[in-house]
């Protein structure tokens, strides 16, 4: 992840309080606005139904939801002070605590929703890719840490053994996989279905292949799962608003329940922010562990996946891992 530079931490800090109304008697007053930012990926699904379902509507006068479209676009944001509420992949939340930006992680939104899907009825282990070109979105990102750390526990050496194609996004790599220019592509859900549901349509059969959650767990030794995104909040707003913490914490459990009742609902709900159709949606659910669970209750595994990212590069997660008080809850 790339250094956060003193301006941009110092525009950051200053920006923190932006938004919030004066404090009286020493309890936070409402805020004028606030904005829940999301990953086009289904973790978003929960964050715009806890939205638009109203559960923040007596903690600001205007509340909305948007999608970041990728990794660069979310570190400004955070650094900026813009995203003063936000899912992150929770190594970048660690990373920049680390790096001095005053941040705290809120929850776990998924258990992970990772997979690699193929064209190639043979693919069915990690040790299958050998001398295969897999499409990855977001270099140095989520999916190509944990893919690394998983291709090298297999004894795959990137670059050598497998190549890796990186390219901007997941709906890319399932492009470059339906038009046959590979084979295999790594995927985050809803993206992994929208692979599998298009290649139907077009006669292609895609499998999916991979569940990483499963190997992830074979090669830690831990269970089948990985705590891969949460809920970032600013240190400014879990002190100051402690009333809209608590009010996302039990927006969250409901949207979930919700999600889980009413699934075809959920997918046409959601459909405008991620821009793909319903159905895709609707049927990535299954596949993508979708969680509200606080950080502080998440911690062991949160540092559990810390120490084996940062194993060969310690500056993924800032060097070290996060105080205490960076796990809420």
């Amino acid at each position: 992840m790339p250094a956060i530079s003193r301006r941009q931490l110092l525009l950051g800090t200053a920006a923190l309080g932006a938004g919030l109304l004066t404090h009286r008697a020493g309890r936070a007053a409402a805020l004028r606005e606030l904005t829940i930012y999301g990953p086009p990926a289904t973790p978003s699904v929960t964050l715009a139904h806890l939205v638009e379902s109203g559960a923040l509507s007596s903690q600001a006068a205007s509340v909305a939801f948007k999608v970041w479209r990728n990794p660069d676009e979310l570190r400004a944001g955070v650094a900026s002070g813009s995203m003063a509420v936000t899912a992150t992949p929770t190594y970048a939340g660690a990373n920049m605590a680390n790096r001095g930006l005053p941040v705290r992680l809120h929850s776990v939104l998924t258990w992970g929703l990772l997979y690699v899907v193929s064209t190639e009825a043979g693919i069915k282990t990690i040790g299958d890719l050998a001398g295969k070109t897999v499409a990855v979105a977001f270099k140095n990102d989520m999916p190509d840490l944990v893919f690394r750390h998983l291709a090298a526990k297999n004894g795959l050496v990137p670059g050598k053994d497998v190549t890796l194609q990186y390219v901007a996004s997941p709906i890319e790599a399932i492009q470059l996989l339906l038009a046959g220019r590979v084979s295999v592509a790594l995927a985050s859900e809803p993206a992994a279905t929208a692979a599998v549901m298009r290649g139907l349509q077009a006669g292609i059969e895609v499998r999916r292949a991979i569940d990483l959650q499963a190997e992830w767990g074979r090669v830690t030794g831990g269970p089948p799962r990985l705590p891969q995104a949460g809920l970032l909040v600013t240190a400014e707003l879990a002190e100051r608003q402690p009333e809209l913490v608590g009010a996302i914490t039990a927006g969250l459990q409901r949207s979930l329940t919700w999600i889980g009742n009413n699934p075809a609902s959920a997918g046409r709900m959601a459909a405008g922010y991620l821009d793909l159709k319903a159905p895709i949606i609707e049927r990535s659910l299954q596949w993508s562990n979708l969680a509200a669970v606080p950080a502080a209750a998440a911690r062991p595994e949160l540092e559990a996946m810390f120490n084996v990212l940062a194993e060969g590069n310690p500056a993924v997660i800032g060097g070290r891992l996060p105080e205490p008080s960076f796990y809420l809850g």
